[in-house]
Parts: C-alpha cells; sequence; structure tokens
C-alpha cells in the first residue's frame, strides 16, 4: 500500500502548482498570525478563494485525466487498481489543498484573537 509520500511523487505537474497556492495562503497566514494587519487580512480572503478554485480545478482535471486514460485503454485490459491509484493521486492533490486552507484559517483567527478582534466584534453582536 502506497503511502502519502509516494502518491505526492506521482501527481502532475498541474497538481503541484495547484497545490502551491494553498502553501502560499498557508504562508500569508503565517504572517499574519505572527503581525497581524488588516491588509493581511483582507488578502487572506481572495487568495483563500483562489486556492479553493485551484484545488477543485486539480481535482478535476485529475478525474479527467484518469477517465481518459480509462476510455482509451481497450475495454478487457482496464486495470482497476491503476485506476484507484490515480483517483487516490488526485484526492491527495484535495487532501493536502484543504488542509493548508483549513490550517491557515486557524492561523488568522490567531491573529485576529492577537489583535482584539475577535473579541471586539462578540462585544458588538452581544
Amino acid at each position: 500500500m502506497p503511502g502519502p509520500m509516494d502518491l505526492l511523487y506521482q501527481v502532475s505537474i498541474f497538481a503541484l502548482l495547484s497545490m502551491s497556492v494553498s502553501v502560499a495562503v498557508f504562508g500569508l497566514a503565517v504572517s499574519y498570525a505572527i503581525r497581524p494587519t488588516e491588509q493581511k487580512l483582507s488578502l487572506m480572503r481572495p487568495v483563500s478563494l483562489a486556492a479553493i478554485f485551484a484545488a477543485v480545478c486539480g481535482l478535476l482535471s485529475g478525474w479527467a485525466m484518469v477517465l481518459g486514460g480509462m476510455a482509451a485503454t481497450p475495454g478487457e485490459k482496464i486495470s482497476m487498481s491503476n485506476a484507484y491509484m490515480g483517483l487516490a493521486e488526485t484526492l491527495t492533490l484535495g487532501f493536502v489543498c484543504f488542509g493548508f486552507l483549513a490550517a491557515a484559517w486557524l492561523l488568522a483567527a490567531a491573529g485576529m484573537f492577537r489583535r482584539g478582534k475577535v473579541i471586539k466584534n462578540a462585544m458588538e453582536v452581544g
């Protein structure tokens, strides 16, 4: 059974580029958690949205490649283990991208807490 690192080594260049968008959001979140500013927070939202679109685009392109490969193979010779491996590779992309996004927004929440924004907004609502 392949491990997560084995799957990462087999993903395409396009998938790696899609993942790099999520890594960039994570880097921005680390920067915001260390030194929170309103400008960094306002940049987090559109960059996170770009990472979500990149992850979905990467997932769909991976599924299209797997299905295209299956369609190009003669009917009786399709290896389901290879098809499942291809689907696992595409799901690895989603796992990594959305994992980085979740961690990034936890860091953003920590930065908001450091600025006192969370407490101030809760007091205004309550």
